[in-house]
C-alpha cells in the first residue's frame, strides 16, 4: 500500500465553488419561505392563528444550515489551499526570502542604530542625581541650530521626513528629529521610559514597588508604545493592504464569473488583512515595550536596541497568533460580503486589469514548478532534453542566417 496520498487542488476548489451556489440558493429559498410562512400567518383569521403556534422558524433553522455549510466551505477551500501551497515549490522558496527579509531588516535597523550610537551622533550620560540625559554630536548640534535658526528649516524637517511637518514637532531641534528619523524614537522619550523601567525592575527585584513607580511606568511606557504604534501600523497596514490587493485581483482572475464567489472571497481578504494587521501590529507594540523595558537595564541604548528586537519577536508572535483567529475574522467579514463587495466593485477595473498581470505570473510559477519537479524526477532526462531544444535552437538561428544570407545576395547582386 502506497504512502503517499494523491489530491487535486483544483477539483477541492470546483466543490468549493459548487457548495458556495449552493448556499445562495439555499438563502433564497429560505427567506421566501420564510416571507411566505409569515403572510400566510398575516392573512389566517383569527381564530386560525393557534394553528402556526408550533410552526418552526425557516429563517433561524435556514441560518443555522447556512453557517454550518459556509464553515464547511471555509475548510474545504482552506485544505485546498494547503495541498495547494504544499506543492508550489516557488511559493515556499518566497516564503523563506521572505523570512529572511524580515530578519535582514531588523539587522538593518539595528546595525544603523548601533553605528549612530557607536559614532556618537547622540551619549546619554548621567547628572548628578544619577538619572540619564542626553547631549548631540557637537557637529550635529552646531548644524541643527544653524538650520533651527534658518529660512531652510521646513524644507530641512521635510526631507528628513513629512511627518516631521506636524505641529507636534515644531519645537523640537532638528538634531532630536535625525535621533528619531535613526532610532524611532525622541531621545526625551527614551530617557524618560529608561528612568522609569529602571525603577520599576529595581523595585520589583527589592520588593519595593510603589504607585509612584507603577504609574511613572505606564505612562512612559504609553508614549513610548504610542511612537512604535505609528510606524508599526503604518508599515504593517501598507503590507497587508498591498497583499490583499493582490489577492482581490487574482479572485477577479478566477471568480470573476461566479459573483457568490467572488463576493465570499474578497470578503475573507478583507478580513485577513484587518486581523493580520491587529494581530501583527499589537504583538510588535508590545514586544517593543517589553523589550524596551528589558534592554533599559543596560541604559537608553539598550532601550532602543531592545525595543528594536523585541517588536520582531513580537511581530513574529502576532503573526502566529494571527492564523488561530484568521477563521474568525473571515467568519465575520463574509457576514458583511456585500457591503465590502460594493465598495471593492468601485475600484473594480483597476483590479480586473491587476488580475491579468497576476494570472500570467501564477501560470509562469506553475510552469516553473512543473520544470523543477520533471528535473527532480528525472534529472537526467531533463538535460537530454534541454540539450536538444538548444540544438534545435542553434538549427533554427543557422536556419535564419543561411535564408537571410541567400535573400541579401540575390537582391543585392547587381552590386
Amino acid at each position: 500500500m502506497g504512502n503517499k496520498i494523491s489530491v487535486d487542488p483544483d477539483r477541492l476548489e470546483d466543490l468549493a465553488n459548487e457548495l458556495v451556489s449552493k448556499l445562495s440558493k439555499i438563502e433564497e429559498e429560505y427567506k421566501d419561505l420564510h416571507l411566505e410562512l409569515y403572510n400566510l400567518i398575516s392573512s389566517a383569521p383569527a381564530e386560525y392563528s393557534h394553528c402556526f403556534y408550533q410552526v418552526g422558524d425557516p429563517w433561524g433553522t435556514g441560518n443555522q444550515l447556512v453557517d454550518l455549510l459556509s464553515e464547511m466551505e471555509i475548510d474545504l477551500r482552506m485544505t485546498a489551499n494547503k495541498f495547494s501551497d504544499a506543492d508550489n515549490l516557488v511559493g515556499k522558496l518566497y516564503k523563506l526570502y521572505d523570512q529572511y527579509g524580515a530578519l535582514t531588516a531588523m539587522g538593518a535597523l539595528a546595525t544603523k542604530q548601533l553605528a549612530f550610537y557607536g559614532l556618537g551622533f547622540t551619549q546619554f550620560p548621567k547628572n548628578a542625581n544619577g538619572l540619564f540625559t542626553y547631549k548631540h554630536m557637537g557637529a550635529l548640534h552646531q548644524l541643527s541650530d544653524a538650520i533651527d535658526n534658518s529660512k531652510f528649516q521646513t524644507v530641512a524637517r521635510g526631507l528628513l521626513s513629512p511627518s516631521f511637518l506636524l505641529k507636534k514637532y515644531r519645537d523640537v531641534p532638528l538634531a532630536d528629529l535625525v535621533h528619531k528619523k535613526v532610532a524611532k524614537y525622541l531621545p526625551s522619550d527614551v530617557i524618560k521610559y529608561t528612568d522609569s523601567s529602571k525603577a520599576l525592575l529595581e523595585g520589583i527585584q527589592y520588593r519595593a514597588v510603589d504607585s509612584t513607580k507603577l504609574k511613572s511606568f505606564l505612562q512612559t511606557g504609553a508614549k513610548f508604545a504610542r511612537t512604535n504604534a505609528v510606524s508599526t501600523l503604518l508599515v504593517t497596514g501598507a503590507v497587508e493592504v498591498g497583499g490583499m490587493g493582490l489577492k482581490i485581483s487574482e479572485n477577479y482572475a478566477k471568480y470573476g464569473n461566479n459573483s457568490e464567489v467572488l463576493k465570499r472571497e474578497n470578503a475573507k481578504a478583507v478580513g485577513n488583512a484587518v486581523n493580520n494587521t491587529v494581530a501583527i501590529s499589537g504583538g510588535s507594540i508590545a514586544g517593543a515595550v517589553v523589550g524596551g523595558a528589558l534592554g533599559s537595564l543596560v541604559g537608553p541604548v539598550g532601550t532602543v536596541l531592545g525595543a528594536t528586537a523585541g517588536s520582531f519577536v513580537g511581530g513574529i508572535v502576532g503573526e502566529q497568533a494571527a492564523k488561530l483567529t484568521a477563521g474568525i475574522a473571515e467568519k465575520a467579514a463574509i457576514a458583511l460580503k456585500e457591503p465590502i463587495h460594493a465598495g471593492v466593485e468601485f475600484f473594480k477595473g483597476g483590479f480586473e486589469k491587476a488580475g491579468k498581470v497576476v494570472e500570467g505570473v501564477n501560470k509562469g510559477v506553475d510552469f516553473v514548478n512543473d520544470q523543477i519537479k520533471e528535473t527532480i524526477a528525472d534529472p537526467v532526462g531533463k538535460v537530454k532534453e534541454i540539450g536538444k531544444g538548444l540544438s534545435k535552437a542553434k538549427e533554427t538561428a543557422s536556419s535564419l542566417v543561411d535564408g537571410a544570407k541567400v535573400f541579401l545576395e540575390d537582391k543585392l547582386s547587381f552590386f
